[in-house]
């Protein structure tokens, strides 16, 4: 048996080969090259049992030799992947299980039965360039592989980078991956040739879901909920970063800055437990936030633009309006340039040092301050306290019912909310949504709130420009907005009787 260790990355460069040689040559690295062909075969029952079990069995048929090889349950982090494996050279291109070790079965599997019920699901069939590098104290293997994934007719291409640990530091494998991110443009590949298979065979693409920001951890420490918060972030981020590159929507951006801020808000509130190296990780992120404050006012626009809004009707009255709204519309990136900024070198490294901690985790204490394990129970109420005690006195503030003073106080809701993202989860379920219900009003309220806003400074812009004023939009404009801020009122009030579920 062996157990890979190794970081896997979807490509969207050409001349990659060139590139690898170019990096490893400016870095006087030493290696060896060779190029395979390889053809593989994906085998499981009908009912997909082995599937079930989290195993994946294949051949490989690699200059002739015929190799199969079963993967049995592992952990997948942030595109680092580590899986137990068991490889037994055969003679024939249809696997045996028998010759696996029998340790590796559940006590009451029926292994003959499985045998005879397997079939071909899939193959992956790809060239294989592998570059074998002495880098550091460390051997690891740089795999370039293209080709295609195919099940009945069906296919889907290949074209990634796969780092495998062969001896050496696992920290060795981190550095080389970021001296990669200077040459090409990668994103971490959390989904192996295998599981894109399982996906093809099953003839359906998994439908893209919101992302849930609440973080859910058996963990009764802070340092490990910490921790393990941390690697929920990251997953949610690659994933949402996937969704994003298969349907270009506007929305997933705005579900990878609230990923985003989820992770920001975490290094916030466990920052006592963090050492200076740590928290600055909370800057890059910070970063890449600003970078992507524009997705909210976007969502606007593209609200107000639709034909089928809310406002579309009301705004007809006005075509320099529509105008306007077009030509703001054109001052954000397209897509293109958010593709360029996902796959960039900052980002990745980021994510990269993101997962390092993750698997570091308690043990590293460069990382994280051992001392500062507390228990999580308490610690969270008291966060969940102070949050709740900040915005009870910005709300108890708003004594008028004016439109500026409502958004400005849409940040502070915001941080409560993350905060009840991070350890809502601790507490009973039913009185946390009867608590929160009336502050997700208010988000909501102050979103639309919004929307009104830049209709408001879009009238005014046009106002100035051609000293004409368009009364009626405007009329209508200021009576969403009185509604609007009678029904903020309402939420208001309610939210602020209602008792703190942590303490109950």
């Amino acid at each position: 048996m062996t157990t890979e260790v190794e970081l896997k990355f979807l490509v969207s460069n050409t001349n990659v080969s060139a590139k690898i040689f170019e990096l490893l040559k400016t870095q006087s690295l030493a290696f060896t090259h060779q190029h395979k062909k390889l053809t593989n075969c994906y085998f499981d029952t009908p009912e997909l049992a082995l599937r079930q079990l989290d195993m994946g069995l294949r051949t490989r048929i690699d200059e002739g030799e015929i190799e199969q090889t079963i993967k049995t349950a592992g952990v997948v982090v942030g595109g680092l992947h580590q899986r137990p494996e068991y490889n037994v050279n055969i003679t024939q291109a249809f696997p045996d299980l028998t010759l696996f070790p029998h340790d590796i079965w559940p006590v009451d599997e029926n292994i003959s039965q499985l045998q005879a019920q397997l079939i071909p699901l899939f193959n992956t069939d790809f060239s294989r360039e592998i570059w074998q590098i002495n880098y550091q104290n460390s051997r690891i293997e740089l795999a370039f592989d293209q080709g295609t994934v195919s099940s009945d007719g069906r296919n889907l291409d290949i074209c990634e980078l796969e780092l495998e640990l062969l001896s050496g530091e696992r920290d060795d494998l981190f550095a080389l991956a970021k001296l990669l991110f200077t040459q090409l443009a990668l994103r971490a590949g959390t989904k192996s040739k295998a599981a894109r298979g399982y996906q093809l065979f099953a003839n359906k693409d998994k439908p893209v879901t919101p992302i849930s920001l609440d973080i859910e951890c058996a963990a009764q420490q802070t340092s490990r909920y910490f921790i393990s918060g941390v690697d929920f972030c990251l997953q949610a981020l690659q994933q949402v970063v996937a969704n994003y590159i298969a349907t270009k929507k506007l929305v997933k951006l705005a579900e990878l800055v609230d990923i985003l801020s989820l992770l920001r808000h975490g290094f916030w509130l466990f920052n006592e437990s963090l050492t200076l190296e740590c928290q600055k990780l909370r800057s890059e992120i910070s970063h890449f936030i600003q970078l992507f404050a524009w997705v909210d006012n976007a969502l606007y626009l593209r609200e107000l633009m639709n034909k089928t809004g809310n406002y579309r009707k009301k705004l007809e009255y006005s075509e320099q309006l529509i105008e306007q709204l077009k030509i703001e519309k054109q001052h954000f990136p397209d897509s293109l340039m958010v593709m360029q900024l996902l796959q960039s070198e900052r980002f990745n490294k980021l994510q990269l040092e993101l997962l390092q901690l993750i698997v570091n985790g308690s043990e590293n204490e460069n990382l994280i301050k051992q001392q500062a394990n507390s228990e999580l129970l308490p610690f969270a109420q008291v966060k969940l306290s102070d949050s709740l005690r900040e915005l009870q006195q910005q709300m108890t503030q708003l004594t008028q019912l004016d439109a500026q003073s409502y958004l400005a106080k849409r940040q502070v809701l915001h941080r409560c909310l993350l905060t009840g993202h991070w350890f809502g989860q601790l507490f009973d379920e039913q009185l946390r949504a009867d608590f929160r219900t009336p502050w997700l009003d208010m988000k909501q309220g102050l979103k639309e709130l919004q929307s009104l806003w830049i209709i408001k400074q879009q009238l005014e812009k046009l106002a100035k420009n051609s000293e004409q004023t368009n009364n009626k939009v405007l009329r209508w404009q200021q009576g969403k907005v009185e509604n609007l801020l009678t029904a903020l009122a309402h939420s208001k009030e309610l939210a602020l009787s209602l008792p703190a579920y942590w303490l109950s």
